[in-house]
This record gives structure tokens, C-alpha cells and sequence, in this order.
């Protein structure tokens, strides 16, 4: 078959086109392998004005991406890299040009050198925009540059997201990032918002709403606290009844029922148990309940008989024996113990309520707590119920936050179990006034209860104070920092301590002064001459503060003025009971707060008077006093003050005295202090006494 002369010429004519693209690469090959970048650009740019070549565009790649001609521009190369790629794959096979071999991984490895060299650049605008434009002109870049793109270019974001506090903004992320890796604490911050949008007026009806609405959302516990809180501070039956029907699954159902029980029967009669059980049917507590009632009745302390512990009630009498290696004081009912390295929750009638044992356990709070069992912790409820995953660590609850370890990361929960912020720490410190520290890469910054991170800058960064200032240090030196971030005092000083009401001293080539965090200002100059030895009692009672100098006491109030000057006395110290002891002549006597001598100079050795008595020592004799200078009692033997109003005579019998000098018990074997201001005395003769301080 004879072909029409027009096909037969345009195929004559692209042959020729081929053949002098061919020739025009080859040759533009060979300038570029002899640097010639001039003469190579012009003859690859000839070839592309054609028609896009993978090869050419391949050429022009290498010359935008190489540094040594002033051709050099790393959006160029990116440019021409890809539509060498987009060329290449769908007509071309791999060719050699001189010390060139063109093919797909040929072109995917420039690619990516142009992608890590370019990445360095937009990292340092650290901008959205410039990791957009990064990902759209290096999509041909490997996985890892890619990823760190995407994260850097998600953090920024997301930092964003958290300063605007919108769930619009929140929905928006989560919308256009699905994938990213800050979508789990924005899926936690979106419901945190709509929560506290939903429930803005904290009323019962808000909460009943919300828990109605979104019943997926992350705070639903929260919420049922708060409605649970609402109805408990109102003593509403009426509320208690609804929310233990409408919530069976609520970590305070339990307790919801308790306190409906305890306000619906008052006398425990059989009118109001038979009637109360009538109206609600389901009470899920019929005997339990009952019996726990009647044990919430009964007070008792812990105390130690040799190594071992158990509990005396009121009356001093042993109800649980001395049999445990350790036990913690009842709480909601239960104590911790610890025998033969076993660790479980017994009741006040020494039972073992859920019948498990565990390695480690917290007491419990809010009718949860967390136990430790086969090397994971994880949390029950009040049933003894799991209610939460396993972890590898859980903190003891500080600022009603529960600091947790997982995959070696560290997060937070709070007191009701739900998730605050996601383990992603390398450390995460206990949080303290609504901030905790964190480490990143060594270095320390401090994150909200909402999961705010301000940047991890500092050496080290101790708790937030109440006056939402923290201590930090960088290169040796510390300063102060507040919870926003910007520095209060610059890191210039060898050490700072905080003491009462916001005062810090300030210590410098051993020389100290005070700082005013209230007033944000300095009270005193850095002039003073600092022991370190010394505690911080010793400098500052929180309203008066003793300066050092030439080894001289004096004492200046936060106006500067000084109120004992240098040089009176040998030794001052701080008011007690509104007297102050001081040394002059090495005795001791005390003055009034007019700085009149009220108590002679007499004692070799004095305290500071405590609840209206004072331990002093004349000659040989060890007295106790008032605050009129009268002797209480006298000893040969030291008296030590334990309590209140106790103290021991450290006598070979050893006498327990109280404040008005009177001898209460002699012969005593132990005292042990109880967890509510009482006193537990074992005699010699085995039998336990019971004191109220």
C-alpha cells in the first residue's frame, strides 16, 4: 500500500526533529561535563522551547541545582526536576551522556538533593507559606523530608489553633489535616471547646444538654462531675435521682447513689429503708451500701506495734492487728496495705474488698485510683472495676492531675481518669499551680493542663509558684521566668531561692539580696553576705528579712527601713508569738515587738516560742516557759516539743508532758503521731493510749 505524501513527510519531519533534538542534547551534555553552563543552558532551552524533553529538562536541573555558576536557583532546579520526572516516565528509556546517566532513579536522587538543599532554606522562615511552597515544588522528595515538612508545617498550625482558642479554627485543622500528627490533641481540643461552649452558663440543664448532644465527646466525664457536683451541693434529690437513672455509666453513679440514700434515710428505720428501696427498685448498693454506712461510722488510726502496722479505734483498742508491713490512712472507705510484698484495699473490717492483689496502689480519690499489676498501671473504680488502659508509669494525683508514662512518653489525666494531654514527653514534671515542666531535646519548657507548650529553652526550670513565676537556669546562671514566657529576671545569678510570700533570695559571688514578685521589684541591694549552710527560715519569715554583713545580724522590712540595725545584737530572729529571741553576750532573752526586753538575758540555749511556750536552758536545767518568763517545768534531761500541746521528757522512762507542765503518762515505749491530730502512746506494759492534741 502506497502512503499519501503529506504523512509520509510529516514522518520524514519528526524523525529530523528527533535527530537534531538528539544531536542538540548530546552536545549540550558534553558542554555541561565540561562546565561550560553557558553554552549547555542555551542548547537545552533550545530543545525544551519545542517541546518539554525529560533529558534537557534533566540538564537544566543539574545546572539551576550546582553553586559554581551563576545560574544557581534551587526553585529553578525544582522546576525542571519534575518535568524531567513527568517526561521521563512515560516516554524515555535510561540514556548515558558522557559521565550522565539519565533514568528515573537518576532523576528522583537529584530530586532529592535539590529537595534537602531547598528544605534548609524554607526551615529557616519556619512559616505555613514556606512549607507549602516547599511541598508543592518538592513533592519528589523522599518520605523523611517530606514528613519533617509536613510536621514542622502541622506544629505551626496547630500552635496557631490552640492561641485562637475557636473550634471553628479546631474543625478547620482537623478538616484540612486528617493525617497529620497533631490531630489526636486536636480532636482532644475541639471537644474540650465545644464543651466549654455548650456548658458557657454551668448549669445543670447546660451539662444535662451537652451529655445528650455528644455523647462521644471526650468530656462526658467531666461533665457528669460537674452535674453530679451541682446536685450534691444542692442536695437535690429530685437531681440525684435523675442523674443515677439517666447515667448508670457515670464514674459517680456509685457515689450519686450513696448520697441519695444518705439524704433520703435519716433515722435507719425500717419505714425509711423498706420505703427508700420501694421508690428506687435498681439501687444497685442494697447491702453493701448499708454496711459501708455503718463502717463510715466508725474513726479509726493507724499505728505501729514493732515493724508491723495496723488500727486502733477511739477507745485505743486494736480492730485491726499489727500484721502489715505497711498501710496508708482510710480514705473513701479503704486503706492501702502491704504484706509479704503483696499490696490490696481492705475495709474497715480488715476485708479485702476486691479480692485482688496487686504490686502497687494509690489510695483513692473521687472514687478512683490507679494500681499497678503485672509491671503496667491502670486505673479502677470504687467496684474495683478497670476503667481505663494499661500504662507503663501513673504519678501520684498532684493539682488533681495524674502525670503517665506510655511507649516512653509522657501525658496527662485528670482526677476522673480522662485523657488532658496525649503521652508525647520526654518528660513531663508534676504539675504545680496549672503548669508543668517538660524536656525536648534536653532542654526544659513548661506546658498548661490544656496541653500550651511554651518552647523547651532552659537548662533546667523548677515548679510554677503561685505567683506564676518559675525559677530557670541557662548556662549556668539562673533567673526568673513567668508562666507567659518572658523573662522577669535575666539568668545572672549563681542561685535562687523562694521563700515565703513571694520573695526570692538572690545569690551572687556569695553575696545574696531579696526580690518582691508581688511588686516585681528588688528589696534590698545584692550586698549581703550569704551562708549557705543556712536554711531558708533562717533569712526570711516571709514579712521581715535579716541581712548579713560582717558577720552581723540586722533586720529591714520590704520599705527598706531597717528595724534592729547592725551590730545590736549578736543574733535576732524571727517574731513568735509575738516575741522575738535574741543573743546578746552569749545568753539569750527575748523582746516585745516594741524591741523591749521582756525576758531577760539568761539562757545558755532558747527556741522560739511555739503555742505560748518556749524550750530554754539555764545552767543545768532544761525548763519550759511562757511567755511572761515563768518556768512550767524544769528537767535534768532535754524536753522535745512533738505536738500542740505535748512534749516529751527524754528522760530513761520518758514522760510525755503536757503545755500546763503536767506529767500525763511516764514509761513510755513509742509515740506515734495519727493522721488527725491525735497522739498514740504505747506504755512499756504493751497497753496503747489515745490522745487528742
Amino acid at each position: 500500500m502506497k502512503l499519501p505524501k503529506p504523512f509520509i513527510f510529516f514522518f520524514l519531519s519528526v524523525i529530523v526533529i528527533r535527530t537534531l533534538n538528539a544531536s542538540t542534547i548530546n552536545l549540550a551534555y558534553k558542554s555541561l561535563n565540561q562546565y561550560d553552563y553557558f553554552k549547555a543552558k542555551k542548547l537545552f532551552y533550545k530543545v525544551n522551547k519545542k517541546q518539554t524533553n525529560a533529558f534537557a529538562s534533566y540538564g537544566l536541573a543539574t545546572i539551576y541545582f550546582r553553586n559554581d555558576n551563576p545560574f544557581f536557583n534551587l526553585d529553578s532546579a525544582s522546576k525542571y526536576i519534575n518535568l524531567s520526572y513527568n517526561c521521563f516516565i512515560y516516554k524515555q528509556k535510561p540514556t548515558q551522556f558522557f559521565s550522565f546517566k539519565v533514568d528515573s532513579l537518576s532523576i528522583l536522587k537529584m530530586a532529592d538533593s535539590i529537595a534537602n538543599k531547598a528544605f534548609e532554606v524554607f526551615k529557616k522562615n519556619n512559616t505555613v507559606t514556606a512549607y507549602n511552597q516547599f511541598l508543592k515544588n518538592n513533592y519528589l522528595a523522599n518520605s523523611s523530608t517530606i514528613s519533617t515538612a509536613v510536621y514542622l508545617r502541622d506544629e505551626l498550625e496547630f500552635t496557631a489553633m490552640l492561641s485562637n482558642n475557636l473550634s471553628q479554627a479546631t474543625e478547620l485543622f482537623i478538616n484540612t489535616h486528617p493525617q497529620s500528627a497533631f490531630v489526636a490533641d486536636a480532636f482532644l481540643q475541639l471537644d474540650r471547646q465545644i464543651y466549654y461552649q455548650t456548658t458557657k452558663n454551668q448549669h445543670a440543664q447546660d451539662y444535662i444538654l451537652f451529655l445528650k448532644a455528644y455523647p462521644k465527646n471526650n468530656m462526658q466525664q467531666t461533665a457528669y462531675e460537674k452535674l453530679f457536683q451541682i446536685y450534691k451541693e444542692q442536695s437535690s434529690i429530685s437531681g440525684l435521682t435523675n442523674f443515677v437513672n439517666n447515667y448508670p455509666k457515670a464514674p459517680q453513679n456509685i457515689e450519686a447513689w450513696k448520697l441519695l440514700f444518705s439524704l433520703s434515710v435519716k433515722a435507719f428505720s425500717n419505714f425509711e429503708l423498706e420505703n427508700f428501696l420501694a421508690i428506687h427498685p435498681n439501687f444497685p448498693l442494697k447491702n453493701s451500701i448499708l454496711n459501708e454506712l455503718e463502717l463510715n461510722k466508725t474513726q479509726l488510726f493507724s499505728y505501729q506495734k514493732n515493724d508491723y502496722f495496723g488500727f486502733i479505734d477511739t477507745t485505743a483498742t486494736p480492730v485491726i492487728e499489727a500484721i502489715y508491713d505497711a498501710i496508708t490512712p482510710f480514705k473513701e472507705g479503704l486503706s492501702v496495705v502491704t504484706k509479704n510484698d503483696s499490696v490490696f484495699f481492705i475495709n474497715k473490717k480488715n476485708q479485702n474488698v476486691f479480692n485482688q492483689f496487686y504490686t502497687d496502689a494509690y489510695s483513692f480519690n473521687n472514687g478512683i485510683t490507679a494500681v499497678k499489676q503485672n509491671n503496667t498501671w491502670l486505673f479502677i473504680n470504687r467496684q474495683g472495676q478497670f476503667i481505663t488502659n494499661t500504662f507503663e508509669e501513673v504519678n501520684e494525683l498532684s493539682n488533681s492531675i495524674y502525670i503517665v508514662k506510655n511507649n516512653n512518653k509522657y501525658g496527662a489525666l485528670n482526677n476522673y481518669g480522662q485523657v488532658l494531654i496525649e503521652p508525647k514527653f520526654e518528660k513531663l514534671g508534676d504539675f504545680k499551680n496549672d503548669f508543668a515542666y517538660y524536656t525536648e531535646n534536653g532542654k526544659y519548657g513548661f506546658v498548661t493542663k490544656n496541653g500550651l507548650m511554651k518552647k523547651a529553652q532552659y537548662d533546667w526550670i523548677s515548679d510554677m509558684g503561685n505567683d506564676s513565676i518559675a525559677i530557670m537556669k541557662q548556662n549556668n546562671k539562673y533567673g526568673l521566668v513567668a508562666s507567659t514566657d518572658s523573662i522577669v529576671i535575666p539568668p545572672q545569678f549563681d542561685q535562687i531561692i523562694k521563700t515565703k510570700n513571694n520573695i526570692y533570695i538572690l545569690v551572687k559571688d556569695n553575696l545574696y539580696g531579696y526580690y518582691y514578685s508581688t511588686l516585681h521589684c528588688y528589696l534590698t541591694q545584692i550586698n549581703y553576705e550569704y551562708i549557705k549552710e543556712k536554711p531558708v527560715e533562717f533569712y526570711t519569715n516571709g514579712t521581715v528579712l535579716k541581712l548579713l554583713k560582717n558577720k552581723q545580724q540586722a533586720f529591714v522590712d520590704f520599705n527598706g527601713k531597717l528595724t534592729i540595725d547592725f551590730g545590736t545584737y549578736d543574733e535576732i530572729n524571727f517574731a513568735s508569738n509575738n516575741l522575738i529571741k535574741v543573743k546578746r553576750k552569749n545568753k539569750y532573752g527575748y523582746l516585745d515587738r516594741k524591741l523591749n526586753l521582756v525576758i531577760p538575758y539568761k539562757y545558755q540555749q532558747a527556741s522560739d516560742f511555739k503555742d505560748s511556750l518556749a524550750i530554754v536552758q539555764l545552767k543545768d536545767k532544761i525548763n519550759l516557759i511562757s511567755v511572761f518568763g515563768k518556768e512550767i517545768y524544769s528537767s535534768e534531761y532535754g524536753i522535745e516539743k512533738i505536738s500542740a500541746h505535748y512534749y516529751v521528757i527524754n528522760s530513761p522512762e520518758k514522760i510525755l508532758l503536757n503545755n500546763r507542765g503536767n506529767v500525763v503518762f511516764t514509761q513510755i515505749e513509742t509515740i506515734q503521731k495519727a493522721e488527725t491530730n491525735c497522739l498514740i502512746i504505747t506504755l512499756k506494759n504493751n497497753s496503747i493510749k489515745l490522745i487528742y492534741d
